[in-house]
């Protein structure tokens, strides 16, 4: 399941080069955690990986080992949770697919699935690149289109005309996708169940009526926050309430 080479090479440039102001300190502290990680220390791997994205490190690569230091350290809630943050900003790469879709199979509770196979297959692009690929493409081909568009009413060139309404899909296509992308992470963002067992709600209180239980790695849809709780939807006929402590938000 673990590729230890992958983590060795491709993690250690591909993270460091991401880090912001303090990168001496967030480099050293990263191979620090590495060598952890490569030892079987997975607790102090899990604590150096965690202080470095708490500083704001944006990585897909760091987020990806840090999930699996946790699953090596019998974290499967904080794994699924790394796993699926590291998925938004490398969506395309092949070890980190195959050991989300390993660790949501050690999962208890089998959602409803969220998306359609059919959405999948026919805008495969949304699930192949990462937003931030996404807003960069939308960016790239409207820009093209209007050079195109100007440079076409300026020479009346029937090839620039051509090439205008050529480009004009892809712009719209990624435009379109870019705004689904932002709309789903502000207002219908996800979330995984990190403790082994918790109980769902249907109120705010501890005596409130327990609706059904969930286990470490569920995922589920954030409906509204009130105080310091969420009310969750994992499937059609279960919603309810759970302490904020006990989700992860992605």
């Amino acid at each position: 399941m673990m590729r230890p080479a992958t983590i060795v090479f491709l993690l250690l440039f591909a993270v460091l080069r991401a880090f912001p102001c303090g990168a001496d300190t967030n480099a050293r502290s990263f191979l620090s955690a590495l060598e952890s990680y490569k030892n079987g220390d997975y607790p102090a791997a899990v604590a150096g990986f965690s202080a470095i994205a708490e500083t704001g490190v944006r990585n897909g690569k760091l987020f990806y080992i840090l999930g699996n230091a946790y699953l090596k350290n019998n974290d499967l809630g904080r794994a699924i949770l790394w796993y699926e943050r590291a998925l938004k900003l490398i969506p395309g790469d092949p070890d980190l697919k195959f050991n989300l879709v390993y660790a949501r199979s050690l999962a208890k509770d089998a959602p409803e699935e969220m998306v359609s196979p059919l959405v999948r297959i026919f805008f495969f692009w949304k699930f192949q690149l990462s937003h931030r690929t996404v807003v960069l493409l939308a960016i790239g081909f409207n820009l093209f289109f209007w050079i195109a568009l100007m440079a076409w009413r300026l020479t009346h060139r029937r090839g620039l005309r051509r090439l205008a309404l050529v480009l004009v899909f892809p712009a719209l296509i990624f435009m379109l996708t870019a705004c689904q992308n932002y709309y789903e992470t502000a207002y219908r963002q996800s979330a995984v169940v990190l403790p082994a067992e918790v109980s769902v709600r249907s109120g705010l209180q501890e005596t409130s009526t327990e609706l059904f239980k969930l286990h470490a790695g569920a995922r589920v849809r954030m409906v509204r926050t009130l105080d310091d709780h969420y009310q969750i939807r994992f499937s059609k006929e279960k919603i309810g309430w759970v302490s904020r402590q006990d989700v992860g938000l992605y």
